[in-house]
């Protein structure tokens, strides 16, 4: 996957996992128990960790140079 594919994918899944945060709370949920919320936000947690990687492995190759 591109790196500027890899960000937009982390920014509509924000978006989305802000959306069901928001209408949890407008429906007296508390997110952590909202399992579509949690969902979401594991899907969102494990973009960061991707884009984690993807810098490392971009900040790696050119300390090689």
């Amino acid at each position: 996957m591109k790196k500027g594919s890899l960000y937009d994918e982390f920014e509509r899944e924000k978006k989305k996992l802000n959306r069901l945060g928001n209408k949890a709370l407008k429906n007296g949920i508390r997110i952590i128990e909202d399992e579509a919320f949690m969902e979401q936000n594991r899907k969102v947690d494990e973009l960061v960790v991707k884009i984690q990687i993807e810098k490392e492995k971009h900040k790696k190759n050119r300390q090689e140079r």
